[in-house]
């Protein structure tokens, strides 16, 4: 990565030292760079100005370097912004925590930092705490003030350190009332990445401070996700804290199903006594289910089985949208999508609850697979011409509107967005 950036030979490189200066902790030289490229007269400005090419400044650097005595300056007598973000909304905090610098995280705290402060992503400093596995940072961080469960829609540092398989971390975010339950719409609950991660400790911590075994995410059940990765330990653990194997997926099959399509017997037998027959199944044995679970028969069952939710998940998902809960309807819509990869409606009908919860580029990513699978769908490019207008990219937006008018030319829908976004274009340009 290239940290700095050359505007001018002489004014950046200057800066590129200076803030080198700061980051190993070289203040006599800081001083000197800042007060030659003092033209103006106000140092603190100057400093303050003086950024890298992702806008990071001299407290970001100093901070990275773990240079306590270049904040103090820089904090203490410049009285610069200790709360200043960078191009990713990243503050000196997050800075520091993420190269595990304790002292400089202490003193950054005693001045006042913003213990709860979010980047672009929503990361807080708890959550960088979190994603180091440093049980004092964290606990420093809580003593602090820092919320537990912060940034629930983008993940919580407890779901954070779940997909990483910190286990101090999760130790301690449970015994600080980090919720094990917490649900998120945009990721998985912290067992069910525990278990995507493959850490059965984890696991195990999680279930022990209330995780509910029986959970159910776009991903299906704790019990789904650990047959699909073939896991049997998890399996058992999950088992022996009350996982109901007998909950259908939304293919409208159980774990011990699932496991004898991937053919894993091992898993067969492992939830076999805790598995209610399916009435489909002539001969109820782990040797009887692995012989028909590949039959005609079986497949056909599966077909209509998969063909009854993906209705019943569209219809929930229309009703959804009617009622103006556009995550629920995502969830809904992904769910579809699992039972009909190939359903160019179902993407079109996620891009549109995308759009309108003004996630630009997930409607985006949405409409372009569903130009993709039906490319003679006028309504197909309205969706990507809509997500390009959210992204402001009018052009993108005007030749994907153009392409659905001229597959329906009586389209007024499409007419009247073309119109609007080329009137877009005008202005902007």
């Amino acid at each position: 990565m290239e940290f700095f950036a050359f505007l001018g030979p002489d004014r950046e490189s200057q800066i590129r030292f200076m803030l080198k200066a700061a980051s190993v902790g070289d203040l006599n030289l800081f001083k000197r760079l800042a007060n030659d490229l003092n033209e103006e007269g106000d140092l603190a400005k100057t400093v303050a100005s003086s950024k890298c090419s992702d806008g990071r400044t001299a407290l970001h650097f100093a901070a990275l370097g773990g240079r306590t005595h270049i904040l103090k300056y820089l904090i203490d007598e410049l009285k610069l912004d200790i709360d200043v973000k960078d191009d990713e909304g990243s503050t000196p905090l997050h800075c520091a925590i993420q190269e595990k610098h304790f002292p400089t995280v202490i003193y950054l705290l005693e001045m006042g930092a913003n213990v709860n402060a979010m980047n672009e992503e929503g990361v807080t400093p708890l959550h960088c705490a979190a994603l180091e596995g440093s049980k004092k940072l964290l606990e420093l961080l809580i003593s602090k003030g820092a919320v537990v469960d912060s940034n629930p829609d983008y993940g919580t540092p407890l779901q954070r350190a779940a997909a990483e398989g910190k286990k101090v971390s999760i130790k301690v975010l449970l015994n600080n009332h980090a919720n094990p339950n917490i649900v998120s719409s945009h990721t998985f609950c912290p067992l069910v990445l525990s278990i995507i991660n493959g850490s059965i400790e984890c696991v195990k911590l999680l279930l022990k401070a209330g995780a509910d075994p029986n959970s159910n995410s776009k991903e299906g059940t704790p019990l789904d996700v650990a047959v699909s990765k073939e896991d049997i330990p998890v399996i058992k653990c999950l088992l022996s804290a009350g996982a109901d194997p007998n909950v259908t997926n939304e293919g409208g099959l159980t774990a011990i199903e699932v496991a004898a399509i991937l053919d894993n017997r091992d898993a067969v037998m492992t939830l076999f006594p805790f598995a209610s027959p399916v009435a489909s199944f002539p001969d109820w044995t782990v040797d009887g289910i692995m012989a028909h679970i590949h039959s005609k028969e079986a497949e056909k069952v599966r077909e209509q089985k998969l063909q009854e939710s993906f209705l019943q998940l569209k219809s929930k998902g229309k009703e959804a949208v009617k009622k103006g809960d556009f995550h629920g309807a995502i969830n809904y819509y992904t769910k579809a999508i699992t039972c009909k990869p190939g359903d160019a409606t179902m993407y079109s009908n996620r891009s549109f609850c995308f759009a309108h919860l003004n996630e630009g580029h997930k409607a985006l990513v949405d409409a372009m697979r569903c130009a993709m699978l039906r490319p003679d769908w006028p309504k197909a490019f309205y969706r990507v011409g809509m997500a390009f207008m959210l992204l402001k990219d009018f052009d993108n937006a005007a030749d994907a509107f153009l392409n659905g008018w001229k597959l329906d030319p009586k389209n007024k829908d499409l007419e009247s967005a073309l119109r609007e976004a080329v009137q877009a274009q005008l202005r902007t340009n």
